[in-house]
């Protein structure tokens, strides 16, 4: 019976207490303190519109650029999760700063180094948003950033993974619709390249979580491909906005980790080749994403005739990339690569070409000898030459080579380290086509060898003359060290 009267006083004393508190609270929640609470709460309940997901480790130089990108958004509901991945310089006591200063930062910390993988992971867990926006601590997003992505992806909520292009400080942004990379297409990127360059993409959040995807470590530093392969393998599509809404790499000369590119590149290697498996096996030495025009277009031949009959992808745009990208049976063709764009090129005859890739690009070949061509374009007001290199790539240079019009006489030259051509001028002195910075003079010539002195370092070098071909016999200065020292043992 005590216990009955103990409970109902109890109750009406917390009632009187709770009413005196709506009326207290009534005129506190009015003021300066009842926003902020109520902004408080909002946060706890609600969802924000997107998430920044960044991991960091020692980057205190650029850190401060990277936060201050983010924060400076035009669209501001979103989050800042950043993992702090065990930095033992100042990065903590930066991140602190930030996080006291805006309550929208969210930091979370590994004591040791964990990895960049585990990092972003780590961050994608904590992530509240719909949208996830990548970031890396040595960008800068662009001020309309999430404003421009979140809402392109509101707009095509077929997507799952969207990319965008790097930019300028001060690249204006598109006052209409984005316009998108056809997903088919770029799936098809995603075989030869990541496809989007990670730290522009926004993601879908719940498409994530209900897939349970996430970055895989067996793909270290090719973390992003093996996202991509993940969302394409359960249905998602991925595409790209043309709009740069990043400054890629702001600030020049910060460590990477020990072994970055080569690990990144077998990591993406090993993707590649399972990504090709229901194609084809292929070989290892095709693989790269910077392996050639040559080993791509094998890999697209097999890809065009295994996907006829599994359909894997759309078979209308890969027999389009392989007939606009890749030498066909009896086409006389030659890999260029320009400043402004890299592409096969087809002979219609011995003085007319096209490119393959925009076949209503056309040129007449004014000089063309074993090691380089001087192409006339119709949409270009100067002729342009290419000089071929080890890999029988032809590459843009700065030097107009044609014989024709030219006094100065060319040879075609095999360095053990490089391949290029001399341009030998009346005074005997001569330049290398691609690097006219490299300079020297003949010193001795003969019907059957060319005695050269460069100007940037003390070798004389010997090349023996074959027609207009130079090739590489002896370093001279080394035998005249080796002569030197054999006359002070002597002595």
């Amino acid at each position: 019976m005590k216990k009955k009267k103990t409970i109902k006083s109890y109750k009406k004393v917390s009632s009187i207490a709770l009413l005196c508190a709506v009326f207290y609270g009534a005129g506190f929640l009015s003021g300066e303190y009842g926003d902020i609470l109520a902004k408080r709460i909002k946060k706890a309940f609600s969802r924000p519109m997107a998430s920044f997901v960044m991991s960091t480790y020692n980057r205190e130089k650029s850190l401060r650029g990277a936060m201050d990108s983010m924060l400076n958004q035009t669209y501001d509901d979103f989050e800042i999760i950043v993992v702090n991945d065990g930095s033992t310089d100042g990065t903590a006591k930066i991140l602190a700063e930030y996080a006291k200063k805006d309550s929208r930062v969210v930091v979370l910390t590994n004591e040791t180094n964990q990895g960049l993988v585990a990092g972003l992971n780590k961050g994608l867990d904590a992530a509240k948003g719909k949208y996830i926006l990548r970031m890396d601590d040595d960008d800068k997003s662009m001020p309309y950033r999430v404003e421009r992505q979140v809402l392109t992806m509101e707009k095509n909520p077929h997507i799952a993974i969207m990319g965008a292009g790097f930019s300028g400080e001060n690249t204006p942004k598109s006052t209409k619709d984005p316009i998108l990379t056809n997903p088919d297409e770029l799936e098809i990127n995603t075989y030869f390249s990541s496809g989007l360059a990670h730290p522009t993409i926004i993601i879908r959040k719940d498409f994530l979580d209900e897939n349970n995807i996430r970055y895989d470590e067996n793909y270290l530093y090719a973390e992003d491909c093996g996202l991509y392969k993940k969302v394409l393998e359960h249905g998602g599509k991925i595409s790209a906005m043309n709009e740069g809404v990043l400054i890629f790499g702001y600030m020049k000369g910060l460590i990477k980790p020990k072994n970055y590119s080569y690990t990144q590149a077998e990591s993406f290697k090993k993707l590649q080749r399972e990504k090709l498996k229901p194609f084809f096996d292929a070989p290892y030495e095709i693989l790269g994403a910077f392996n050639g025009p040559v080993n791509r277009c094998i890999m697209l031949k097999e890809m065009v005739k295994s996907n006829k009959e599994k359909s894997i992808l759309n078979q209308e745009l890969l027999e389009k990339r392989y007939k606009n990208q890749c030498p066909q049976e009896g086409e006389k063709t030659l890999y260029l690569e320009h400043k402004d764009w890299s592409t096969f090129i087809a002979f219609k005859d011995d003085l007319h070409v096209y490119r393959k890739d925009i076949p209503s690009e056309k040129g007449t070949v004014l000089d063309i000898d074993d090691g380089y061509i001087t192409i006339k374009w119709n949409n270009y007001s100067k002729p342009e030459t290419f000089i071929k290199n080890q890999q029988k790539e032809y590459k843009f240079s700065k030097q107009i080579i044609n014989k024709k019009e030219k006094d100065a006489r060319t040879f075609n030259v095999k360095h053990p380290y490089w391949s290029d051509i001399f341009v030998i001028k009346k005074d005997k002195t001569f330049y290398r086509a691609s690097i006219m910075t490299e300079t020297g003079k003949i010193l001795k010539e003969t019907k059957d060898t060319l005695v050269i002195k460069w100007d940037s370092w003390p070798n004389e070098e010997t090349f023996t003359k074959k027609g207009d071909t130079l090739t590489f016999l002896k370093d001279n200065s080394k035998k005249e060290k080796t002569s030197k020292k054999k006359e002070k043992v002597n002595n």
